[in-house]
């Protein structure tokens, strides 16, 4: 992506206009007093699907988001491109090094729609493709949505693309550049073969890349371009070009996961649907969500993966300013088949769908025993967080007082844990700027938690000395994420490789996070020690929430008593080892010191 393409995508032109003159909604766009001519009656119009103004009176011109800086601050487009970027949070390239992307850019669209129109052509008319041609069939698509969504079909021979792109003047360097072909021992060859072919478009409609999935049975059943300079499967949704008008005008977008969920929502007239190609939204995804609607429904996969997705979105929901809704579909099945089976009965579920922090109760007590008091004690440690994050008071208060009742112990008692879990997030209100900074922050940020997992990323042979260190420490969920992942892999080259959508933005700000390479171990111990000792105090803190509840039978009042008990058993040999600890670094500093003084009268 260029950065001229990423500052579209950050910044929002209504928001920019609406710096220079008072706008006001007109059906789907917005309405203002031209900002560049006197007049009374407003002819300035802005376009939120286009991202685009135009005057309608004595200027009788328009265009982009930079053309409209250019002519307000009376700026060169260069500097309206440093301006802009500068609320974008985009670092720039150089001038020379900005035209060439352009151009380069330029041509790597026009190679993938021609790649598009071959292998839509093949999949309407080649026999070979007659496998394909019944599996769309099957899968309930008409030709008019094959015909919108350009649906294509990647032969079995290893050159066919090739032979056809060079044909049309394009190069074997750029076929490899667009990832449309793969150099292999062999040769160079096709990369997409016997595959039914989804072209993934940007904003505007042009061809960034390609998912296929297999037609034969073979591996992976869905392959994906390569990240391109025009690819990123992050940054982009499935339909987003095609859904986009629609979403505006219902003023809400639906969120499946699949190409085929996608593809069948707009054939019944769901058009305001798109898909996420995955479990996992990130940033760049909600940049773009947000420029159309505050209404996000939740359509994902009803397993674990999707579950963890949604609820990670949590976060987002003061960015988006409105309560992300989940859509519950029942008997496991796909959107795609729900719709397919009775339209009606999507819309039913759409009506019904659940807040999302309401969904994220629902599943957090689905995991503990809310008969037991542990089961009480960890569904509190679980939500309570999340309350902690809520930033408008009468919603904070609400799900407070449903906690209240899910695990019956005083509202109160729950406040006091609240407001210590609020002294450890940032304070004050969210307010929605031009451009909003990527935030690590899931629940609430950890310094420690951070600078223990930077030492892990950076120095990869500390793993081995993390024998100490559990999943539970981490209060933080993206924190726990990126441990679960450096635990699972054998080599740090793949630890990124197994995060999906912010957190691999989270990740690497760790990765870039100065460590200093002394004293790692002792660095690494004191960091289990703080966080182990951070744990054993949220728990103790929840316990005593709980004990304060009459509506605890004696058994389990005793059995949390036990429990406080090796707590704070716990705690104490934890600040004995502490101790322990600090005096031996003052030891070593002390050596240190001497051997210094030493080295130095020997004119070391």
């Amino acid at each position: 992506m260029s950065a001229i393409e990423e500052i579209k995508q950050k910044l929002d032109i209504v928001e920019i206009a609406g710096q220079y003159t008072q706008l006001a909604k007109s059906g789907k766009n917005f309405k203002g007093i031209c900002p560049f001519h006197q007049e009374k009656h407003g002819s300035f119009f802005v376009f939120p699907d286009r991202q685009s103004w135009h005057c309608f009176g004595a200027c009788s011109t328009g265009g982009d988001i930079f053309s409209l800086v250019m002519k307000k601050e009376g700026l060169d487009f260069g500097d309206a491109l440093k301006l802009l970027a500068s609320r974008a949070g985009v670092v720039l390239p150089s001038p020379a090094r900005l035209k060439e992307d352009k151009n380069k850019h330029d041509r790597l669209f026009q190679i993938n729609d021609a790649a598009r129109d071959y292998y839509h052509e093949q999949l309407k008319n080649s026999v070979e493709a007659e496998k394909a041609r019944n599996y769309v069939n099957k899968r309930g698509i008409n030709a008019r949505s094959l015909s919108d969504f350009k649906l294509g079909y990647s032969l079995t021979g290893r050159d066919n693309l090739r032979k056809h792109l060079l044909e049309r003047g394009f190069s074997v360097e750029e076929m490899l550049e667009a990832g449309l072909l793969i150099e292999v021992e062999s040769g160079i060859i096709d990369r997409f073969h016997n595959r039914l072919m989804f072209p993934i478009s940007n904003a505007e409609g042009k061809t960034a890349g390609f998912g296929g999935r297999e037609m034969d049975g073979s591996q992976p059943k869905y392959l994906n371009s390569p990240e391109t300079p025009i690819f990123d499967k992050s940054g982009l949704l499935y339909g987003f070009d095609l859904a986009r008008e629609e979403a505006r005008k219902q003023d809400m977008i639906v969120m499946v996961e699949g190409y085929m969920d996608a593809i069948i929502s707009h054939q019944y007239g769901f058009k305001y649907t798109m898909a996420s190609m995955g479990t996992s939204i990130g940033d760049r995804q909600i940049d773009a969500i947000k420029k159309i609607t505050r209404n996000l429904f939740l359509a994902m996969d009803a397993d674990e993966a999707g579950e963890k997705a949604m609820i990670r979105l949590i976060d987002y929901e003061n960015t988006l300013n409105h309560e992300i809704k989940v859509v519950t579909i029942p008997n496991g099945l796909d959107p795609d088949e729900v719709i397919n089976r009775s339209p009606k009965t999507w819309q039913q579920l759409l009506e019904k769908a659940e807040p999302l922090l309401d969904f994220s109760f629902s599943t957090a007590a689905r995991e503990v025993d809310l008969d037991s008091a542990a089961g009480k004690s960890r569904l509190a440690e679980i939500l309570l967080p999340t309350i902690a994050q809520i930033q408008n008071p009468v919603r904070q208060a609400h799900y407070l007082q449903k906690l209240s009742g899910m695990i019956k112990v005083d509202q109160q008692r729950l406040e006091s844990s609240l407001n210590e879990l609020g002294r450890r997030r940032p304070s004050g209100s969210y307010q929605a700027p031009v451009t909003r900074k990527k935030s690590g922050n899931k629940l609430f940020s950890s310094p420690r938690e951070e600078f223990c997992l930077a030492m892990l990323i950076q120095y990869p042979q500390l793993k081995d000395k993390t024998a100490g260190l559990k999943l539970e420490y981490f209060s933080n969920s993206e924190n726990a994420e990126v441990f679960s992942a450096l635990l699972a892999s054998s080599d740090s080259a793949s630890v990124r490789d197994g995060l999906d959508g912010a957190t691999v933005e989270h990740y690497d700000r760790l990765a870039n996070q100065t460590v200093a390479p002394q004293g790692l171990e002792i660095k690494l111990k004191e960091c289990i020690l703080l966080l182990k000792e951070s744990y054993l105090r949220r728990v103790l803190q929840n316990q005593e929430a709980i004990l304060g509840s009459t509506d605890l039978t004696q058994e389990e009042k005793d059995a949390l008593i036990r429990q406080g008990f090796d707590v704070n058993h716990e705690l104490k040999e934890l600040f004995y080892e502490k101790s322990k600890g600090l005096e031996r670094m003052k030891r070593e500093k002390s050596t240190d010191g001497t051997r210094k003084k030493e080295e130095e009268k020997e004119g070391y």
